[in-house]
């Protein structure tokens, strides 16, 4: 997608930090209206649907959000140059607040500043920047996951690797508790070499990161302080691969006091994409668009988790009302929800509506990532 030479940079350094993932979520169509800039991201998201190539069945795959992010940036360009950065700094701070970006935004500071940013749109950015930089739980749990990843065929982001590890052991409370392993690695290639020769199967590598990696976790809570129910499913969540599992989790976490609506259908999108996630890595067909309480049943029959696979009576009635929870989820998130749009009448969920089902599915979703863990430990695996 074409781009204008002299937001190219800028285009460049939003890319690195995840932007386009925020544009996908409903918490940017909300940012778009309140700094008034919902017509140009709707264009954009229209240009990129025309143009979007068709697969084999003549329908549009999905929408690339990296040239969406191109289009409107140019929008906004040709539009006032002058008002760009003013539209721009609300959403590159709730972007860093979402996203996994860890390492370092000296060059999107430095672009902004080319392009005209004032030193109050700088200080705000900078601002959402510190408060990240502080988090060390977040940089634990990216460190574990991508270490993980590695560990299991996946890839690993040898930057992320180093600022973390440099960050961590030059943490007087920290750097006590970081494995040996990474210690003495000084990039993922030697963290590899480690790795494959003395645990051989991906089930042991899961555990043994896993094991070793509960005092620096511990630490960093201490520091950074979370739920006890919220850390034990951050828990959960951070040991598969898929980053947006995790970004979902805490988009509900982060929305519950200041968005309960958003947090409440972040909830229902938590639990629909683990179970995406599950049917997904057993290679198990399914309709993308099928309601949640069907494809939940579909992911506990395989998981041994349906009423009625069980004899036992409490058995069948606890795993009924895991059901009912799903079911009361999606009901939930299209009354109180922000998906759809609603009346003037319409009901306005709390924080503790919110909490509550956020908590529910976090709770469902770390009971079915467990499971399904437990099972891909206890089958035979090939590496």
């Amino acid at each position: 997608m074409d781009i204008i030479a002299r937001i190219k940079p800028l285009y460049d350094d939003l890319i690195a930090i995840g932007f386009p993932t925020l544009m996908e979520d409903n918490e940017f169509i909300r940012i778009a209206n309140d700094t008034g800039f919902t017509n140009e991201y709707a264009e954009a998201i229209n240009e990129a649907t025309s143009k979007q190539q068709t697969n084999w069945l003549g329908l549009i795959d999905g929408i690339s959000y990296q040239d969406v992010l191109a289009i409107f940036l140019n929008r906004l360009y040709n539009a006032d140059a002058t008002k760009l950065t003013e539209l721009l700094t609300p959403a590159i701070c709730k972007c860093i607040d979402f996203s996994y970006f860890i390492t370092s935004i000296n060059n999107l500071k430095r672009d902004l500043q080319l392009l005209g940013a004032t030193k109050e749109q700088l200080d705000k950015i900078m601002a959402a920047w510190d408060e990240v930089s502080k988090n060390y739980y977040k940089k634990v749990m990216v460190l574990k996951s991508l270490l993980t990843s590695r560990a299991t065929g996946g890839d690993g982001n040898e930057e992320y690797f180093q600022v973390i590890r440099k960050d961590l052991l030059a943490h007087p409370k920290l750097k006590v508790h970081v494995p040996g392993y990474v210690q003495k690695s000084n990039n993922l290639y030697e963290y590899w070499q480690f790795i494959k020769h003395h645990l051989p199967s991906y089930a042991e590598r899961r555990f043994f990161i896993k094991d070793t990696f509960e005092g620096l976790v511990d630490a960093s809570l201490e520091l950074n302080g979370h739920a006890p129910h919220e850390t034990h499913v951050n828990e959960v969540v951070q040991t598969v691969n898929e980053q947006y599992i995790s970004e979902t989790w805490n988009k509900a976490l982060q929305r519950m006091q200041d968005d309960p609506e958003a947090a409440i259908t972040s909830a229902r999108a938590l639990v629909e994409v683990v179970c995406k996630h599950i049917l997904d890595s057993q290679n198990q067909v399914y309709d993308d668009g099928l309601e949640l309480p069907k494809l939940y049943k579909q992911v506990a029959s395989i998981l041994n988790l349906a009423p009625d696979q069980h004899s036992e009576s409490i058995f069948k009635q606890i795993l009924g009302g895991c059901q009912t929870v799903v079911e009361g989820l999606g009901a939930l998130r299209n009354k109180l929800g922000d998906a759809h749009g609603k009346s003037k009448n319409k009901v306005k969920p709390s924080a503790r509506h919110a909490a509550l089902a956020v908590n529910l599915a976090g709770s469902m979703c770390s009971f079915l990532l467990q499971t399904y863990d437990h099972i891909q430990e206890t089958s035979p695996e090939t590496n």
